[in-house]
């Protein structure tokens, strides 16, 4: 299955859709085994990999509000949804959704 594409996070368990999208609507973008993410103040680069039961997970490395940030996360692919978990190092996590917005 190809998952490139860029997708809208729709929800996130700990903050609501007007924090997700405070500077711009927050995305995430595929290509390969590399990836972006943004939401709140939050910006990232992904390493994404596939494991053998099908779920992706990843590692990221970025800043909240210029702050350095990093963590890690996982998620599935069910046609063009997203559901997974995004965690911060010594911080947060939360679940997320995101939907396909454009391949």
């Amino acid at each position: 299955m190809n998952i490139d594409g860029s997708y809208e996070i729709i929800e996130m368990e700990a903050w609501n859709k007007e924090a997700i999208d405070l500077v711009e609507p927050g995305y995430i973008r595929i290509r390969g085994n590399s990836g972006t993410l943004h939401f709140i103040c939050v910006d990232g680069d992904m390493d994404i990999r596939r494991d053998k039961t099908g779920c992706y997970r990843f590692s990221w490395d970025g800043n909240d509000e210029f702050d350095p940030a990093s963590g890690f996360g996982e998620f599935t692919c069910d046609g063009d949804t997203l559901t997974g978990r995004i965690y911060f190092h010594d911080g947060d996590d939360s679940s997320f959704t995101a939907k396909k917005i454009s391949g």
